[in-house]
């Protein structure tokens, strides 16, 4: 995604031309992609976006004396995340959300014992995020759910005013990746993926090491994501009452970011250069 705002006189919208790049291989121009491939709906769509919106790259967050958080999902991903905001001076957890209302008794139960006010619990059926997102005393909402779930909640969430940061994947769909993108450049809201591999000890020092010309002028990088899954996979708890479909429906690295993620960083990518080609 460029981070310049596109001229209001090009016929190609960026998801046009990541597309163009990808078949650039086979001798596909982007004038007949566009021609071939864009409905007139979708063009009319794409030029009502470009009329009002903007990339969201290096847009700041608004200065807060305190950051006021909402969650969805205290399960087992959420309640350990829950337990590092609380240690996070001026962070105050205002609302927890999850199908499971003992879980969020107890992640209230933590926030009491921090010394916060007893947040907010919305409990009441699968869709009572919807309730939560639109609360005025929310500046950020983060997300820890069945995966299935985190687009619309990350729409909800852009949609309603508030900054979003989710687990990984975001999304699994081009298509979803998209919505999310249009929604906060419209909302003009961030949404952070929270892909821990890229904030570990290690690849900060490297990103630093990168940033100040250490390593020179990278031109090559490989990453993979190699972890033996198999006993969160096949346990009857947590993670394992809804992450093994996953595997079973795709074959695939479900969540590349964690591999990605960190050499993207190094390389710039949508920060100066992008990616050719995705297989």
């Amino acid at each position: 995604m460029d981070d310049q705002k596109p001229k209001k006189d090009s016929m190609l919208s960026r998801r046009d031309l990541l597309k163009a790049a990808g078949l650039a291989s086979i001798g596909v121009t982007a004038a007949s992609l566009n021609h071939t491939h864009a409905s007139e709906a979708e063009a009319l769509e794409t030029q009502a976006r470009r009329a009002q919106q903007r990339s969201m790259i290096g847009v700041k967050f608004e200065p807060r004396d305190v950051v006021r958080l909402g969650i969805i999902g205290v399960g087992l991903r959420g309640t350990e995340v829950l337990r590092e905001f609380l240690a996070v001076d001026k962070v105050a957890v205002n609302a927890v959300c999850d199908v499971v209302k003992e879980k969020c008794t107890r992640a209230a139960q933590m926030i009491e014992k921090a010394g916060q006010k007893v947040p907010g619990i919305y409990a009441a059926g699968e869709r009572d995020f919807e309730r939560l997102v639109t609360r005025d005393d929310l500046d950020l909402i983060y997300i820890a759910t069945p995966w299935e779930w985190h687009v619309p909640q990350i729409l909800a969430a852009l949609r309603a005013g508030k900054h979003v940061g989710t687990e990984v994947p975001a999304a699994y769909t081009l298509d979803d990746c998209w919505k999310i993108v249009d929604a906060s450049e419209t909302a003009r809201r961030h949404c952070l993926i929270m892909e821990n591999c890229c904030y570990d000890d290690s690849e900060t020092t490297v990103l630093n090491m990168v940033r100040a010309g250490l390593l020179g002028d990278l031109v090559h990088g490989e990453c993979a994501y190699n972890h033996d899954l198999r006993e969160i996979l096949f346990e009857n708890k947590d993670e394992g009452l809804w992450r093994r479909r996953h595997h079973t429906l795709r074959d695939s690295n479900l969540y590349p970011t964690h591999g990605l993620g960190p050499m993207a960083q190094y390389m710039d990518i949508n920060r100066g250069d992008r990616f050719d080609h995705i297989v």
